[in-house]
């Protein structure tokens, strides 16, 4: 029954499942749904969330943070101070425990850094994800300030809570200590205190003492990595530069981003995870009018070692792997289960092989120029797309020192070599590594068999090629013919009957809210808007293959806004669902026009039973959550909204495009809008500003400038990290 609904694998599963509550499991997965859906109120829809359900992570510089002293040797020693205002000078009353006075100064200048105001957080790449596909803490984070990579145990350490949530934790350690406390009295036959006193003690305690800052569990790239580079590995003799190494000129080093993979093992339950951070290592040309050399990083670090996924994790990111690339990259992806690099580069950096399939198509080079966004990342660089994906492997990082073979080794050939049909703008890899889906500029998707952990040497090959301009002419023709047909039937019927005439289901304009941006002037003809832009991103589950649960592909343009396809192929019925397979062909079953912003590029997840958008509207930032039909566990929720229509000729009239955009192409519905989230502590980012998202079952992170609205404690930080736990106290 768990693995039927689709939920994330259960963290840790290291003895087969043997001794796990899946039943518990069930219920509180579903539990989190209900709190992130609305459905355990009356409200139907547009619920939001309880404010208690928000927390705020201030990120300030490591100088900045509270950590506790140096005597903390112990993980398990609870050590806090109160923090006082600047005229009490007095340390030792600050802090009572036995300190020496270079902790005591220790802690003095954090409590002055406190009284500071931090420098203000920009994120130019993404740099935070949650680890977890199910509902652990543990994240990474790509330091804005001291630029090191660190994982992170839970997203609540260094948490504020709202201002609802500590008083109502207040009231619970209130009545908790009075019933403490009246225990006790009774069998020490003490004289009871009032409750008045008791609970004033519990509330006192909670709201003025501050616990020092968590550390980062793991610090994987540090600051001290930095003061390591040697710029002979990246363009020396032993490199793929060895015609420029007399060049000197000046490096930049830009990181690109850092996320997180999940390896699976057969049965589908999670072996690990694997964290991959990419940077950039430019060095200018000496000389004017030498093009400047570029060299790609990639770094992965996994916690359940090297060879095969069938390892147990540990807790740690002890396996470190290492892959270098003489280019510019502008896509990849990660194979977490056999430790393979996919990537897009804006040039090729390899020879070619003859053995390879480097066939190209007349028009790869031809690129629309009036379609900018096909042309030009979003801070407004060029990019020269490809139509090769070249499959790198990931080399596991030797710590000794360096040698020419090992120099060399960094720099592996490519293992095989993807040709799309049209320039590619985006792909992923399902976490089996077995299926690649890449996106074209051209409005296409086409599905490779990759066959990289195969003991033969059959090379990729593409098992389908999907067009959306295809699948919805093919739709309107389809649609057109029954029309014509259905009307014949019933001329008949409606001689007499007024055509002017519109009824109105007052239900049904109840959800036109300001999220249902409606064209209530579309032509007949045309009986949806439908994106033919480039496919600028594919999402897929992290925690299932993709022909399970389908996947999202996103299309954006600057003029028409955003737009998010659902592919699925076959049935979703659990009891058919194990005699499908990738060869079954997929195709568009619903369409989400984003009521958003068109000059903002929204962030989107997907995990197979549920679509979250990351964006900004007329109002301001908002989170908008929809449910996916993926499961029959879910059809009776779709079948209650479910609206007869009236006539196939009233339908082909309308748009059909219900709240939050959505448009549900086949009979069957398959989407449904169910929440939207706006809160004072989304807002704050300026129309230039990175918009971030990561999310998973019970866990939803995103980037926030205005983080001190949900509550204070002491600090001046402002910006940082906006986390909602779906986990409700009051209802477990």
């Amino acid at each position: 029954m768990f693995r039927n609904h689709n939920f994330a694998p259960i963290d840790n599963n290291n003895n087969g499942g043997s001794s796990i509550d899946y039943l518990s499991a069930i219920r509180e997965r579903k539990a989190l749904w209900s709190n992130l859906s609305g459905k355990s109120t009356s409200t139907k829809q547009c619920l939001s969330l309880p404010n208690r359900l928000f927390n705020f992570v201030p990120l300030v510089p490591p100088n900045m943070m509270h950590y506790p002293p140096t005597s903390a040797s112990s993980d398990n020693d609870m050590i806090f101070s109160y923090l006082e205002d600047d005229d009490n000078t007095d340390v030792d009353s600050d802090i009572e425990m036995d300190v020496d006075q270079e902790e005591a100064e220790e802690v003095a200048n954090a409590n002055d850094a406190l009284n500071q105001d931090p420098p203000p957080v920009e994120f130019a790449c993404d740099s935070f994800c949650l680890t977890s596909t199910s509902t652990g803490t543990e994240f990474v984070l790509l330091n804005p300030f001291s630029g090191s990579v660190e994982v992170h145990d839970s997203v609540l350490d260094n948490a504020i809570g709202s201002d609802e949530k500590l008083m109502e934790q207040c009231l619970q350690d209130a009545s908790d200590n009075i019933v403490k406390k009246r225990t006790m009295s009774d069998e020490v036959d003490h004289p009871d205190e009032s409750s008045e006193v008791i609970a004033g003690e519990a509330i006192h305690n909670r709201m003025n003492y501050k616990m020092y800052d968590t550390p980062p569990k793991q610090i994987l790239f540090s600051v001290n990595d930095y003061f390591d580079l040697d710029l002979n590995e990246y363009f020396g003799e032993h490199t793929p530069f060895a015609a420029h190494q007399h060049r000197r000129g000046n490096v930049t080093v830009d990181w690109v981003g850092v996320d997180s993979h999940v390896a699976l093992r057969p049965d589908k339950s999670i072996a690990g995870n694997v964290i991959g951070a990419a940077r950039m290592l430019e060095m200018e040309a000496d000389n004017h009018g030498e093009e400047e050399l570029s060299c790609t990083e990639i770094f992965a670090w996994s916690n359940f070692g090297s060879g095969s996924a069938t390892q147990c994790p540990s807790s740690t990111y002890d396996t470190k792997y290492v892959c270098r690339v003489a280019g510019s990259f502008y896509f990849l992806d990660i194979d977490a289960n056999n430790q393979k690099l996919y990537a897009a580069f804006q040039s090729s950096p390899f020879d070619q092989d003859t053995n390879m399939d480097t066939r190209r198509d007349a028009n790869q080079q031809l690129i629309d120029i009036e379609d900018l966004d096909s042309m030009v990342n979003d801070d407004g660089t060029s990019i020269r797309l490809q139509n090769t994906i070249y499959c790198l492997p990931l080399i596991r990082y030797d710590k000794s020192p360096s040698s020419p073979e090992s120099i060399r080794s960094y720099f592996p050939s490519p293992e095989a070599c993807i040709v799309a049909q049209y320039p590619v703008c985006s792909f992923s890899v399902d976490p089996t590594g077995k299926t690649l889906l890449v996106g074209t500029n051209c409005g296409t998707v086409e599905v490779w068999k990759t066959d990289v952990d195969s003991s033969t040497s059959s090379k990729p090959r593409r098992l389908q090629n999907l067009s959306v301009h295809e699948h919805f002419l093919k739709r309107h023709r389809s649609k057109t013919m029954g029309e014509r047909h259905a009307s014949t039937l019933e001329d008949a019927e409606l001689d007499d009957k007024p055509s002017s005439i519109e009824f109105v289901d007052i239900n049904a304009a109840e959800t036109r809210d300001d999220l249902a941006l409606l064209d209530d002037n579309v032509d007949e003809e045309v009986p949806h808007k439908h994106p033919t832009t480039k496919i600028s991103h594919i999402y897929l589950p992290k925690h299932t293959p993709v022909d399970q649960c389908g996947f999202v592909t996103k299309q954006r343009s600057s003029e028409a806004g955003t737009t998010l396809l659902l592919w699925q192929s076959g049935t979703t019925s659990s009891e058919k669902r194990q005699y499908s397979s990738i060869n079954e062909q997929f195709s568009i079953t619903a369409m989400i026009n984003l009521p958003l912003s068109a000059q903002c590029s929204p962030e989107v997840t997907f995990d197979g039973r549920k679509i979250i958008v990351y964006g900004k509207d007329h109002i301001g930032q908002i989170l908008l959550v929809y449910h996916v039909l993926n499961t029959r566990y879910d059809q009776d929720e779709f079948d209650k909204e479910r609206i007869p229509t009236s006539s196939p000729r009233k339908e082909s009239s309308k748009t059909n495009e219900e709240s939050g955009g959505v448009i549900n192409l086949n009979d069957e519905k398959r989407i449904k809008f169910v929440n939207r989230i706006r809160h004072a502590g989304l807002g704050g980012n300026e129309y230039y500003d990175s918009i971030l998202l990561s999310a998973n079952e019970r866990f939803i992170m995103c980037n926030t400038k205005t983080g001190n609205l949900i509550g204070s404690d002491g600090r001046n930080g402002s910006e940082g990290l906006l986390v909602i736990d779906l986990q409700d106290e009051n209802n477990n």
